[in-house]
């Protein structure tokens, strides 16, 4: 079926999902406490990074530094899944819908409960009670992955074969993170990189949004779009796959830790972003001083305030909330909505123009201005 000129999309839903569980800046570093060769204290880490607490799935054994699985834990669904559902269900009771409305369903994840086949989003899909006939597909994406997502989704419906579909963002660190992976180090680019960033900044959390066609003269819609890939690494993960496989000799468990990059994050995020937000703006015709909202994909708290700097972007107008959450990865900039909708800061259907925009890792970022 040919996709249809007069047809446009909007977003009418979305939900989010963290973890009860607060994991604080003085319990983290105990396990994990930075630099090796000058360890951090919590009010350090919160002045580099205004990251206050995150959200855990799993509570943790301080003086082993790893997390504490209840009994039997192991089978499906996991927490990923879990959190995952409750974003899902959430956007849908948001845009009025039923499970089996969804002709399609995109999950975001590089942390699943299960490796391979895109085991996590057939059991969401399942879970929630989808049509057999409606899409699923699983992407292995990070921090920039609500962007992409998004877009893929919106061509989905643009093609004229599906009119409602899902975008579902899940990040889940707390069962990966262990003393022993998360102490190591690999070089990269001259320098000894540590894992212990990972450990520190990230959060487990999951957002949601329902995308949908609406008529051309429809106020809500997606307005403008732009993503970039960029062979550029800035995370890295040593060991996993064909070249480093489980059991290849040499390998340590430190390889299987995900390193990130700070300099080349802390160098990308506020310019790539800011070029980024420009280029939607332009296409859309706006400035920044027409936009109600701004969702920058939630890093750090120190580089928000760079973008916000050097891009003009206004505090009162900037979500932010990772000062509570940490980084949640492709997950953030829908939580972030979700929790606006939910406090009455934004209105579905009010064709309100919100700026979405986010950087991730190897490299891909991008920006979508969405009429609400």
């Amino acid at each position: 079926m040919a996709g249809n000129a007069a047809m446009k999309v909007a977003i009418t839903g979305a939900g989010a999902s963290v973890p009860p569980l607060i994991m604080t800046n003085e319990r983290l570093l105990g396990m994990f406490p930075g630099p090796r060769k000058m360890p951090w204290t919590p009010e350090e880490f919160e002045k580099k990074t205004g990251i206050r607490e995150r959200r855990f799935s799993f509570d943790f054994d301080d003086a082993a530094g790893r997390p504490v699985f209840p009994p039997g834990y192991g089978d499906a669904p996991g927490p990923a899944g879990l959190l995952a559902e409750e974003a899902l269900r959430e956007s849908l009771l948001v845009a009025g819908l039923d499970a089996r409305d969804l002709d399609g369903l995109v999950v975001g994840c590089s942390t699943p409960d299960r490796l391979g086949f895109g085991g996590d989003a057939q059991l969401l899909h399942h879970r929630v009670g989808m049509r057999p006939d409606a899409a699923v597909l699983q992407v292995d994406v990070g921090c920039g992955g609500s962007v992409f997502c998004l877009q893929w989704a919106k061509e989905m419906i643009l093609s004229g074969v599906r009119k409602k579909v899902a975008v579902v963002m899940v990040q889940l660190v707390s069962p990966l993170l262990s003393r022993d992976l998360y102490t190591g180090s690999v070089a990269y680019a001259g320098k000894e990189n540590e894992a212990f960033l990972t450990a520190l900044l990230f959060g487990d959390g999951a957002g949601a949004v329902i995308l949908q066609a609406v008529d051309d003269d429809s106020e809500s819609r997606i307005e403008s779009s732009a993503t970039i890939n960029e062979y550029h690494e800035i995370v890295v993960r040593p060991a996993g796959g064909n070249l480093r496989p489980p059991g290849m000799p040499g390998i340590d468990p430190s390889d299987h830790a995900h390193y990130v990059i700070g300099r080349r994050v802390a160098d990308a995020y506020a310019p790539t972003m800011k070029k980024m937000i420009d280029h939607v703006l332009a296409d859309a015709r706006m400035d920044v001083g027409d936009i109600e909202r701004f969702y920058p994909h939630q890093s750090n708290l120190r580089l928000i305030e760079k973008l916000m700097d050097i891009g003009g972007l206004p505090e009162d107008r900037t979500a932010i909330n990772v000062e509570r959450y940490g980084n949640t990865s492709g997950a953030s900039v829908f939580i972030l909505l979700a929790e606006d909708i939910r406090n009455q800061k934004v209105t579905l259907g009010s064709g309100d123009p919100v700026v979405i925009a986010a950087i991730g890792a190897n490299l891909q970022y991008g920006a979508h201005v969405v009429r609400l």
